[in-house]
């Protein structure tokens, strides 16, 4: 099953250079996820059952612009118990693919608190299709935490970052690295590739440290908190031949 929403990239949707940032790609695939989340059974209204993300890469081909009327699809290429792998693409109204991206969850119960498998006819349900694929491998590998940083800063979540599962929302962690980037990065165009690993999720109230680093590859920031525990880390790759 491929869900399929049709978009209009507005002012609140650019960067700076008036295209496509990457927060809003974010936004648009979560809600996009969603809706495959209710059209299976699964809504947020309705069901306890609630999927974490886990991990992101995406591939930016051509970044939409301002006032561009976009698709983006989603469709779940693999269930394997309370696992699963999402793939999105946006694409232009002429059917030409701008963005691609694969995607890992884990599957939860809201009342229990626990991880809950999810069982055949749940996985019927979302109609996976395994030969759908812009990507190898349909599960991200770890990104190696780096050893040495080269700036930190320190970040307390507020409530603004909050969502309905009392967590800070997936697609802030973007704007959180944003935030320890040097200006010479920063000035840049956006990363035509990156990666973020959700280790463990942050809370209200949090105060975390963001620490950035960088290789001939990529720029990257990992998230720790008081105890020195890694909770996320964002990969900016340098170059993409898209």
């Amino acid at each position: 099953m491929v869900v399929e929403e049709k978009v209009y990239v507005g002012y609140s949707d650019i960067n700076k250079e008036m295209a496509l940032s990457n927060t809003s790609m974010l936004k648009f695939f979560e809600n996009t996820a969603c809706i495959h989340g209710a059209l299976a059974g699964e809504s947020i209204k309705t069901s306890p059952i609630r999927w974490f993300l886990t991990a992101y890469h995406v591939r930016v081909h051509k970044r939409p612009e301002i006032e561009d009327r976009i698709r983006v699809r989603t469709w779940s290429r693999e269930m394997r118990g309370a696992s699963a792998c999402r793939e999105f693409e946006i694409c232009s109204e002429q059917g030409e693919v701008c963005v691609t991206a694969l995607s890992n969850w884990a599957r939860t119960n809201a009342l229990t608190k626990h991880i809950e498998r999810a069982d055949p006819e749940a996985v019927a349900r979302y109609g996976s299709e395994r030969e759908h694929r812009n990507f190898e491998k349909p599960w991200i590998s770890k990104i190696a935490a780096p050893q040495e940083y080269i700036r930190e800063k320190d970040f307390t979540v507020e409530r603004n970052f909050i969502d309905v599962n009392d967590h800070m929302n997936n697609v802030f962690y973007l704007d959180l690295a944003e935030l320890v980037l040097p200006d010479e990065v920063y000035a840049k165009d956006e990363s035509c590739e990156f990666e973020i690993e959700y280790r463990q999720a942050i809370k209200y109230g949090e105060t975390v440290k963001c620490c950035y680093s960088e290789t001939d590859e990529a720029n990257f920031v990992t998230v720790k908190d008081d105890n020195g525990d890694i909770r996320a880390i964002i990969k900016l790759y340098k170059t993409y031949d898209a």
